[in-house]
């Protein structure tokens, strides 16, 4: 009996330091597996592109209604095609101001005599009580304030033609999303595009695009812990000073 409590501890020892190398083991099965991973598919498409005619067969070079052009170049012109957008935006602004008011008034009035006579109106205290009044009053008033923005966004995004405008300008939108340390991040851009304005690489800048909107957002964690509590904002919003 004196053998049989050393024994079944280091059986036990074993049992556990066995189990404890199956457990690292799966999990470093499951991490290196990535059996998580859902298969990705990609955003939805803005415009379906138009389809292009098929070549007869008479041998000819030019086909009128396909994308064969002796004279164009392969800059997008048409529904579907896309177009590089080079985001390069900065914008800075500033304002400051001061405001200064002084207002003083002084109103006086009193009767001495009336018809040679020195009126007096009973007394107080035991002093004649005159019909004349004094007032003054001033008022300082003083504020000042300022303000200071600047903003820089760069980035690179493939966008998709979605009309073509009786003028031939060009509509364009398109979104990227990126998922990065447990958030998602959100990049969106729409607006107008001149053919004349698009490169021959196909690209052209932020700059350049009419009614532009350009939207770049986030959730997850990070986002999260840099936004105001909900609790927060509410008594913030209620707050009069």
């Amino acid at each position: 009996m004196n053998g049989f409590f050393p024994n079944a501890w280091r059986g036990f020892v074993r049992v556990a330091m066995a189990v404890g190398l199956l457990l690292s083991l799966s999990a470093c099965a499951s991490l290196g597996g990535h059996h998580d991973l859902q298969p990705l598919t990609p955003l939805p498409i803005p415009a379906k592109p138009e389809s292009l005619a098929a070549h007869p067969a008479n041998g000819a070079i030019w086909q009128t209604g396909t994308n064969v052009s002796l004279f164009n170049d392969n800059r997008a012109n048409r529904v579907g095609d896309l177009i590089t957008v080079l985001i390069q935006e900065n914008s800075s602004a500033s304002n400051n101001t001061n405001t200064a008011i002084n207002t003083s008034d002084t109103l006086s009035a009193a009767l001495t005599n009336f018809f040679g006579i020195a009126p007096a109106i009973g007394s107080v205290a035991g002093s004649p009580f005159s019909p004349s009044m004094g007032a003054n009053s001033a008022q300082k008033y003083g504020g000042t304030g300022a303000t200071t923005q600047s903003n820089t966004f760069t980035a690179t995004l493939e966008v998709t033609v979605v009309r073509v405008q009786g003028n031939g300008n060009l509509v364009i939108e398109g979104s990227k999303e990126v998922l990065l340390n447990g958030g998602h991040e959100y990049i969106r851009v729409a607006g107008i595009v001149r053919p004349a304005d698009v490169t021959p690489q196909n690209t052209i800048l932020s700059t350049q695009i009419a009614d532009a909107r350009v939207e770049y957002s986030g959730n997850g964690s990070i986002y999260s812990a840099a936004r105001m509590p909900w609790m927060a904002r509410f008594f913030l919003s209620l707050w009069p000073f």
